[in-house]
């Protein structure tokens, strides 16, 4: 797998904590080169300064929302680096955000501003930056771009042509409701891109322990509710790093849920990959 990245050009969004800042130190780790994205690097100022130290990384500040930002780190990485081979889309907006500390709302508890604020980042955000990362890779016929997704934004059957929500009681609206619109895009532009050269999957983490878990778990536990076991960021870069360097005549057009793909795959189980509280946190 490592020689597979060797030389690739990687973007992660997102990548200043958490899971993207796992996948851009594993991309570097791998011998790839890599395109660091965040809002924001305030509070990881450290881990900008290791990504550049590299001299493979290049760190950029972009808003997903915002078209002209997106754009000038897209022709930044092609003025450094001369080409775009993967991208990982991995930026979002969470629950937290919405409604701290706990993160819960129901559908009805919910505002138009809210719905308008989590679909603005991670449905048009998204497509924001993968509108702007596909063209070049569109020009050399080849390239790989992976969702980060949420398993509970799928269905789960329940009879022969019947489905049901696969956590109907997590109230994580609107943020659920984002996820599987994002999948469904992301799914229907694999077909629209397999005879391009362009490879899209969409990745289900396992639940990851990042910025601003702690506080959601204490406030859900206040409330009686038990959040599952923590993994730590990490569990999710051996299917990241497989799906980077994929092509339409391998995988395209999957959602592929990590922790199960790591088991099937020799990387271990969700114990394999559990967060122990002191061992410390994101970022």
């Amino acid at each position: 797998m490592t020689a597979a990245l060797s030389g690739l050009v990687v973007v992660v969004t997102g990548a200043a904590r958490g899971i993207g800042r796992a996948a851009a130190e594993a991309f570097l780790a791998r011998d790839a080169r890599v395109v660091a994205l965040d809002r924001s690097w305030d509070g990881a100022r450290d881990a900008a300064a290791a990504l550049e130290a590299t001299g493979r990384a290049l760190v950029a500040t972009a808003d997903i929302t915002d078209p002209d930002s997106v754009a000038a780190s897209r022709d930044a990485a092609l003025d450094r680096f001369g080409q775009v081979d993967a991208l990982v889309n991995n930026a979002g907006s969470r629950q937290r955000y919405r409604f701290p500390p706990d993160g819960l709302a129901t559908v009805l508890e919910t505002s138009a501003a809210d719905w308008d604020a989590m679909l603005g980042v991670n449905v048009l955000g998204t497509l924001t930056v993968t509108r702007a990362f596909v063209a070049p890779m569109l020009e050399r016929g080849r390239g790989s771009i992976v969702m980060v997704g949420t398993r509970g934004s799928a269905l789960t059957p329940a009879a022969p042509g019947v489905w049901r929500a696969h956590q109907p009681g997590n109230r994580n609206q609107p943020y659920e409701a984002s996820k599987a619109a994002l999948c469904s895009w992301s799914l229907y532009l694999a077909e629209e891109l397999r005879e391009r050269g362009v490879a899209v999957n969409v990745v289900f983490p396992g639940p990851t322990f990042t910025t601003g878990s702690a506080e959601i778990a204490s406030g859900r536990r206040r409330l009686g509710l038990r959040e599952p076991a923590y993994l730590r960021p990490e569990h999710l870069v051996p299917v990241l790093a497989h799906l980077a360097v994929q092509t339409p005549a391998n995988d395209t057009g999957l959602a592929i849920d990590a922790v199960r793909w790591n088991r099937d795959h020799g990387f271990g189980d969700a114990g394999a990959w559990r967060y122990q509280a002191g061992e410390g946190g994101p970022a």
